[in-house]
């Protein structure tokens, strides 16, 4: 007997994700997926689609237990007490709603942190590159003509097409970089949840920057889009998070996943785990679903590690936001 569902999801790999859940299959199924559509993510969340696939596994068909003339031989209490104990077996194996079981997730889960701790542990020991917190950077304001800078008159052209009322204004930074500010009464509107539309923001001004300017040149530097400081505010956000999760493993002497990120969050975490004895980090996972793994060093190491850092996780009781926010067009190597 052949299964089939439909499911949908905000790209290809949460929609066979909820494929398999809505099928109530284990991890190791022989699950079968079909490609409806690909979905979009449209521009600034216009236009977007949701990904949609075809999921079937085959079933094998329950026995009979019937004597000659169809009928069933096993006594009357028994064919009740069947009927009714596998409606509710089967509730249970399931749980609400026929989804997968819980102990099928969290082994699932739990071989995917072996795997990155094994992962982790086989490579070389390096050191990662620091990221520089937004307290320590400092920012000088640039003046550039029209057409100078074309990320910047991509940056203004949309503000202007959009109706907004706010201003960009583009600065050099310490490390190296590009950042163009953009503040104004209407500013946030561009953040988006999580600045899931200020990465897709970024991302196309650094296309745009790619092309050449009015002087024939292109602009060899990254640009960082912030509006309003939320950069700082989400960078001191992450840091938190991982300083709680650090301690959090070192209490529980277990490794610990975090939800996926993008991979300028993801460099965040790597950095400020990087400081912490006891600990450290790898990533899992493809594209917008790649996520980190906080592991223990050394078991030694990690235990006189969580008794210096009891003081300091008693402060980072208060709970953070772990959601996801969307994946940034810039390369990890992690």
């Amino acid at each position: 007997m052949i299964k089939e569902i439909t499911a949908t999801g905000k790209d290809y790999t949460v929609a066979k994700e909820n494929a398999i859940a809505a099928l109530g299959a284990a991890a190791d199924d022989d699950v079968k997926f079909e490609i409806i559509d690909l979905g979009t993510k449209g521009i600034f969340g216009i236009g977007a689609r949701p990904a949609k696939v075809r999921a079937y596994i085959e079933l094998p068909d329950a026995p009979e237990r019937r004597g000659r003339g169809g009928e069933d031989k096993r006594p009357e209490g028994k064919r009740e007490e069947s009927r009714d104990g596998g409606r509710r077996s089967g509730r249970n194996r399931r749980g609400r709603g026929g989804n997968r079981r819980p102990s099928d997730n969290a082994a699932s889960r739990r071989a995917e942190i072996e795997e990155a701790v094994r992962d982790a542990k086989s490579k070389p020991t390096a050191m990662r590159s620091v990221v520089i917190p937004e307290s320590e950077l400092t920012f000088e304001k640039l003046t550039v003509a029209e057409g100078e800078n074309r990320t910047l008159d991509f940056i203004r052209t949309l503000l202007a097409n959009m109706g907004l009322t706010a201003e960009a204004t583009l600065y050099s930074s310490s490390d190296g970089t590009l950042r163009i500010s953009i503040t104004g009464e209407d500013a946030s509107a561009l953040i988006g949840h999580h600045g899931d539309t200020l990465d897709a923001l970024q991302y196309l001004a650094n296309l745009a920057g790619a092309q050449k300017n009015a002087s024939g040149e292109k602009n060899k530097l990254r640009v960082t889009i912030d509006i309003e400081g939320y950069r700082a505010k989400r960078e001191d956000t992450l840091r938190a998070l991982a300083r709680r999760k650090a301690a959090q493993a070192l209490k529980n002497q277990k490794s610990v996943m975090l939800e996926p990120m993008s991979a300028y969050e993801r460099r965040i975490i790597h950095s400020e785990i990087q400081g912490i004895d006891g600990v450290s980090t790898n990533s899992i996972g493809s594209d917008s679903n790649r996520k980190i793994v906080i592991y223990l060093t050394d078991k030694k190491e990690a235990a006189k590690a969580a008794e210096e850092t009891e003081a300091e996780e008693l402060e980072l009781e208060v709970e953070i936001t772990e959601e996801p926010v969307a994946a940034e067009a810039v390369s990890d190597d992690e």
